[in-house]
Order: C-alpha cells, then sequence, then structure tokens
C-alpha cells in the first residue's frame, strides 16, 4: 500500500460521511457514518463531535418535524435500527450509547382513546450523560433518563429515572442501583 492510499480512502471516507449528514443543521468535528442513515422532516438535527451512527445492520432514521429538533452530544453512538422521531425535542446527552432497534419518540402521534384522528401534544424527551439504552427499549414521550442509567433490552420508559441505577421490564422499574465505592 502506498502511503497515498491511506489518506485518500480517509478522506473519501469523510466526504462519504459528510455527505451523508448533509440534511444536518450542524454537525461537529470527525463524525462517523457506516451504513445507512436516513434524515427526514423539516426540523433540526445537531450532531456533536465524535457521533458514531453505525447503521450496518439496518438503517438509523432521525426524523425532525417542522419545529421539531434532536441533538446529539459529542462521543454519542447510535447502533443499526435505531428511529429518534420529534416533533417538539429530543435530547441526547455526551457519550450516550443507543442500542440496536431502540424506539426514541416525543410524541405517541395519536391518543389511545378517543378521537385518534387528534394529535397529542408533544412533550420534550431527555437522555442525559452517559446513559446506555439496550436494544429493542422505546423511550415515550416524557421521558429523562438521567445521568449513569442503564437501560436493559427492551424496556419500556414514560418517566424520569433516577441517575446511575439499572431500569427494565414494560413499565421499567429499578432493578439496581449503583453502589458508590
Amino acid at each position: 500500500m502506498s502511503p497515498h492510499t491511506l489518506p485518500l480512502s480517509r478522506g473519501l471516507g469523510t466526504l462519504l460521511t459528510r455527505m451523508k449528514l448533509r440534511r444536518c443543521q450542524s454537525v461537529g468535528a470527525a463524525p462517523t457514518v457506516l451504513g445507512r442513515v436516513w434524515i427526514h422532516g423539516p426540523g433540526e438535527i445537531r450532531l456533536g463531535d465524535r457521533v458514531v451512527l453505525d447503521g450496518r445492520v439496518a438503517p438509523i432514521e432521525l426524523h425532525a418535524m417542522q419545529g421539531g429538533s434532536i441533538v446529539l452530544g459529542d462521543d454519542v453512538a447510535i447502533e443499526g435500527g435505531a428511529s429518534l422521531e420529534a416533533l417538539q425535542s429530543i435530547t441526547v446527552g455526551t457519550g450516550a450509547r443507543l442500542g440496536a432497534f431502540c424506539k426514541v419518540l416525543d410524541n405517541q402521534h395519536h391518543p389511545l382513546r378517543g378521537n385518534r384522528h387528534e394529535r397529542p401534544p408533544s412533550v420534550p424527551l431527555v437522555i442525559e450523560e452517559g446513559v446506555t439504552v439496550g436494544s429493542r427499549a422505546i423511550l415515550l414521550p416524557g421521558s429523562h433518563v438521567q445521568k449513569g442509567t442503564t437501560v436493559a433490552p427492551g424496556t419500556v420508559i414514560s418517566r424520569r429515572i433516577p441517575p446511575g441505577v439499572t431500569v427494565g421490564g414494560s413499565p421499567a422499574r429499578v432493578l439496581r442501583k449503583e453502589v458508590a465505592g
């Protein structure tokens, strides 16, 4: 391999990543996009530094509707099949990890009872720094997962989760509290 091949391939990878992220309002330094990423909607999508979107297994979907925003902090990693849908606001903190096929949404899109054609109000969703969300977990409108929490695979969250715990189940319940050491 010649010494000129490596910088060229690195430059081509950077160009392809930037092209895949062209619909984002802002993209931080050194993003990595592997596989497919679908970016939809007229809302704002902002990515921090060193964000990794690994859509090799299945496409990652980032969908921000008119007036909505999705903000991914520095060092966030999202695995394939994950879907983030914002009518108002989804914020993912620094160093958070979202597992494969997890679903994060700030609106139910229709009420469970009554007029199913009415859209309920959106409630901002926050995932704080250092959170790990397992595969196939669902975070519903109004969820607030606090710093350092681990969400087990398949968990359904619809409320505020305290910091530094492990939650699991449907609905989510605390399985383990972090022991200070």
